[in-house]
């Protein structure tokens, strides 16, 4: 009997450690049940918080707009504008990167004239057709002459001419704003023009022509349909401005650069004056005095942050994309760099090795080469260029090699092979 009672006891006390164990456990899954919880709340009020403001995500790839031709709906902008000087130079690049026996002639003699322009343009071009899907590209074109168009038409008549619908249309420009002409070259300031120049038209992508496509440019015109009901411009980040010195006003998380921009022009038109660059001139007086109209847009807009969604450096991506002090680039990893912006001469000077190494690349394609080979050698360049010592801005940017060549990757992929006959 006793020890019955001795085991009844010794269970009875095992059940109650048992259940108190329990307990223990139950409330410790119920304290991580409301701590997961709260951490979802608290990363989706964040997560809400931040997406308006900027794309970058990795799961928000972009969606290519491979079907038929976004051009034909809201066209393609770019400015060209003959500055004079320089057109006897040979068409061959200036420069070759990847001949070590010339790099120290890389930044002299760098063009700053017609003849760098219209290299640029060709290159932009190029790669804009290489990379797209779309059948034909509707691209306005504005220049200070009739004569500057027709130096464009003449540089594009090598191109497939059924893919290139180029229009001109000339560069306006206010009478009488001191600002514009005081403050770097007068058709620099035509992007900023575009709701007047453009009265027909309710929305538009603008280019540099500085920069080159690493992807279908299909892509941009998401960035129009990506905007909230308030927004009206869509702009990458430009990191300089934190290192400037004054420091000048800056819009954004960093500063903006305007040399990729998707325009609602019919939001634009709302504003003071019926567009971005007379709301500007309107706005007041900028201090420090700005060195050019990207300057005046953003001190613009760091009053006016509902009209702007701020997008990543994935869509214009500068030296500057690579300071230490950039925001983040998720989607340039998980989707790649899009657009290269050649910004300062970077394509021309030995700003950053990676920079010249692409341009050089493509700038000496052809519209019929297999990018499977086309990738081989960018990837043996790049590979190359991480052997010498760390001194550029893109040195130490971890992933950029993908990312400079994941679209170009997906290319070569999708490729058709192309066996050789046989005899």
């Amino acid at each position: 009997m006793h020890s019955t009672a001795d085991a009844r006891t010794h269970c009875i006390m095992s059940l109650a450690v048992f259940r108190r164990v329990q307990a223990g456990k139950l409330l410790l899954n119920v304290v991580a049940l409301v701590w997961l919880l709260g951490m979802l709340l608290y990363m989706h009020y964040k997560f809400r918080e931040y997406s308006w403001k900027t794309i970058n995500r990795f799961d928000v790839i972009p969606r290519p707009l491979t079907e038929g031709s976004p051009s034909q709906e809201s066209p393609m902008v770019i400015v060209a504008c003959d500055v004079g000087g320089n057109e006897d130079k040979d068409p061959e690049l200036l420069i070759d990167i990847l001949n070590e026996k010339k790099e120290t002639n890389i930044t002299k003699h760098v063009p700053e004239s017609w003849w760098r322009q219209t290299q640029q343009l060709n290159t932009m071009l190029k790669t804009l057709l290489y990379f797209s899907k779309s059948p034909v590209w509707h691209i306005i074109v504005l220049t200070d002459t009739l004569d500057t168009f027709h130096k464009v038409l003449n540089l594009t008549a090598a191109f497939p001419r059924h893919r290139l619908l180029l229009q001109h249309r000339p560069v306006w420009l206010p009478q009488d704003q001191p600002l514009i002409k005081e403050h770097w070259r007068p058709c620099a300031w035509a992007k900023q023009f575009l709701a007047e120049a453009l009265p027909e038209h309710d929305a538009v992508v603008y280019v540099d022509t500085d920069v080159v496509f690493l992807g279908p440019a299909e892509e941009l015109w998401w960035l129009l349909r990506s905007m909230g009901p308030r927004q009206a411009l869509a702009l990458a980040p430009e990191p300089q401005y934190l290192l400037d010195s004054p420091r000048h006003p800056f819009a954004g998380r960093v500063g903006l650069n305007t040399g990729v921009m998707a325009a609602n022009l019919t939001r634009l038109r709302r504003l003071p004056g019926g567009g971005l660059g007379s709301a500007v001139l309107r706005f007041g007086a900028v201090t420090p005095s700005p060195r050019h109209d990207q300057d005046a847009v953003n001190h613009y807009l760091f009053h006016r942050p509902h009209l702007l969604l701020e997008v990543t450096s994935r869509w214009n991506f500068l030296p500057s994309s690579c300071f230490p002090e950039a925001p983040p680039c998720a989607d340039c990893l998980s989707a790649g760099i899009l657009i290269l912006h050649g910004a300062s001469t970077s394509f021309f000077k030995l700003i950053d090795r990676k920079f010249l190494v692409m341009y050089t690349n493509l700038a000496r394609l052809r519209l019929e080469d297999d990018p499977r080979l086309l990738l081989t050698k960018v990837e043996g360049h790049l590979a190359l260029a991480d052997y010498w010592a760390p001194v550029f801005p893109c040195s130490n940017y971890s992933g950029l090699n993908h990312a400079l060549t994941l679209r170009l990757a997906d290319t070569a992929m999708t490729s058709t092979l192309k066996l050789p006959q046989s005899i």
